[in-house]
C-alpha cells in the first residue's frame, strides 16, 4: 500500500473523456516534484455541483468547461491537498474535516475611539 503524500495544487483543468467530465491538476509535493493527478468524482461534485450547473439537465454543451475552469481554479489552486496513487495514477483529495478544531479566539480589548 503507498502512503499518502501532501502538495499544493499549482494549476488545474477540466477534460472530457469519453463525454465525461474529468479534472486533472499538476501539483507539487512537499518534496518539490511536480505531479499530474485526478480528482476523484466525490471531490468535483463537492466543488461543482452538476445541480447548480445544470439543473436537471442530462446533457452539457462542451463550453461549460469554460464555465467550469475559473470555479475549479479559485477552488483547488493553492489548496494543500492528500495524493495517492491508484492503478497506476496520482489522485488527489483535499484535507478533511477530522484534523480541524474548533477553538475560542482571545477576545481583543476594547479601545477608546477618538475624542
Amino acid at each position: 500500500m503507498n502512503k499518502a503524500i501532501l502538495g499544493t495544487v499549482t494549476d488545474v483543468r477540466p477534460e472530457l473523456l469519453d463525454q465525461r467530465l474529468r479534472v486533472v491538476a499538476a501539483v507539487r509535493t512537499q518534496q518539490g516534484e511536480l505531479l499530474q493527478a485526478h480528482m476523484p468524482d466525490r471531490e468535483v461534485a463537492a466543488v461543482l455541483p452538476r445541480s447548480v450547473l445544470l439543473g436537471a439537465a442530462r446533457t452539457a454543451p462542451p463550453t461549460l468547461l469554460d464555465t467550469a475552469q475559473p470555479i475549479l481554479a479559485r477552488m483547488t489552486v493553492g489548496r494543500l491537498v492528500r495524493l495517492w496513487r491508484y492503478q497506476e495514477r496520482w489522485f488527489f483529495s483535499f484535507q478533511g474535516w477530522k484534523g480541524v478544531r474548533f477553538v475560542e479566539e482571545p477576545t481583543q480589548p476594547a479601545t477608546a475611539g477618538p475624542g
